[in-house]
């Protein structure tokens, strides 16, 4: 699973000044740099990658995200049906953070790619819609709420985070067939 967090975390380094830049549009600027964080704490500590993103990224963000990383490594690890450890991520991001479907967050991806089934191409492929779909959302949670027009025309950088994870795991699991 080491080799799933180096690409992850390759992949992260590419995109992490436009995560952030989708950040600062409605949000502190900063997501991108807190993600890789995580995912970079995530391949030095391949027992515990949740805990680890957890305590490298921080805040709110590295502690919902978190659960996402921790649901990734319980399939790999122990065999759980990819849409429902996603689908539990879901319950716990929406049970901490208070946030619902709709709201332009990172639940808008995650919870399509959790109803999409085990498949990782199909998680991938509904993460990749729900993320296009916080464009025209006005957000309804976090600090995006604030800024003008609550985000509306802006991508979700959570969302878009969810999509990026997705994706490279249905990538990294085609190239281990």
């Amino acid at each position: 699973m080491i080799e799933f967090w180096s690409c992850l975390a390759a992949r992260f380094e590419d995109i992490e000044l436009e995560l952030n830049r989708l950040d600062a549009a409605t949000g502190d600027g900063d997501h991108g740099t807190t993600m890789l964080k995580g995912i970079r704490a995530a391949v030095a500590d391949e027992s515990n990658p949740g805990k680890a993103f957890r305590t490298a990224s921080g805040g709110a963000g590295g502690t919902l995200f978190g659960f996402v990383v921790t649901a990734i490594h319980k399939v790999e690890k122990d065999g759980a049906p990819l849409d429902e450890e996603l689908g539990k991520a879901a319950e716990r991001i929406m049970r901490i953070g208070s946030a619902k479907p709709g709201h332009k967050t990172m639940l808008d991806a995650l919870i399509p790619a959790s109803e999409a089934g085990s498949d990782a191409g199909a998680a991938a492929r509904a993460a990749r819609s729900g993320l296009e779909a916080t464009r025209d959302m006005v957000a309804m949670s976090g600090r995006a709420r604030y800024v003008e027009n609550s985000g509306i025309g802006h991508l979700d950088a959570g969302a878009r985070s969810i999509a990026e994870i997705l994706g490279a795991y249905a990538n990294w699991k085609d190239r281990r067939r």
